[in-house]
């Protein structure tokens, strides 16, 4: 992500730290990448980093030029792995000629599955990590949100949480806090262990606002849902449709 040129796909107007208007951009250059990682190491304070992910694919550079760079760290010691976000199973195959990738992170959920048609058998197949982000559908998934009303609002997600039928994934979320009790469980918790018994799937990445949150979610790593269950979960979450 850039904020002093104007190169690559554009992502979002932003603002600078005095507050003025600044144009955001989504560049994946050779010489960027390696500039960007020196930085963070700088800020960071350490000799190297453990995984480095692109954050997005950049339609205006070449897959082989950004994966040139990330080599480059790897080889230099900067990183010790090399990953990607948001990649689709062609443009995994089209960097991994260049490079070898470690990581997928991409946005998955019980009511987002699109990953298991390509990419998922990719990742399976070439033995890559699936981070997913996202598992909570920003929240929907855990049963605190009956209809809009409860957002405030200048939330993000009134305008995110019209993709999906409130009613089905209201019927959805009922379920789960049934099941959840069984395994002494939130529904949070249950739809995060969801998430890890997923094929390819290393890591589930989630939100939290304060250290309880984040306790309640690391819990969510020890329950073993039963094969009966995970069967259960993926008919009702198939009741809920795809997103509009």
């Amino acid at each position: 992500m850039v904020w002093d040129m104007e190169k690559g796909d554009f992502a979002f107007d932003g603002k600078d730290n005095a507050g003025n208007p600044k144009k955001v951009y989504r560049y994946g250059g050779y010489e960027t990448a390696l500039r960007d990682v020196e930085a963070s190491l700088k800020r960071l304070q350490t000799d190297y980093i453990d995984l480095i992910q692109l954050h997005w694919p950049d339609t205006t550079t070449p897959i082989d030029e950004t994966m040139r760079a990330m080599e480059k760290m790897l080889q230099d010691g900067k990183v010790k792995a090399i990953g990607v976000c948001n990649y689709n199973a062609a443009q995994l195959k089209e960097a991994e000629q260049t490079a070898k990738l470690q990581s997928n992170q991409v946005p998955y959920s019980m009511l987002k599955r699109d990953i298991e048609t390509e990419t998922v058998p990719y990742a399976l197949e070439n033995n890559l990590s699936i981070i997913a982000y996202s598992p909570m559908e920003r929240g929907l998934l855990t049963g605190k949100y009956e209809n809009m009303s409860a957002l405030a609002a200048d939330d993000h997600r009134n305008q995110y949480f019209k993709k999906f039928d409130f009613e089905k994934v209201k019927k959805l979320t009922d379920n789960l806090s049934d099941l959840a009790q069984k395994y002494d469980a939130t529904t949070a918790q249950l739809v995060l262990a969801w998430t890890f018994h997923q094929p390819a799937v290393a890591a589930a990445l989630a939100g939290a606002r304060n250290a309880q949150q984040a306790d309640e979610n690391s819990k969510a790593m020890h329950i073993k849902i039963s094969e009966d269950d995970l069967k259960l979960i993926d008919l009702e979450s198939q009741k809920v449709g795809k997103t509009v």
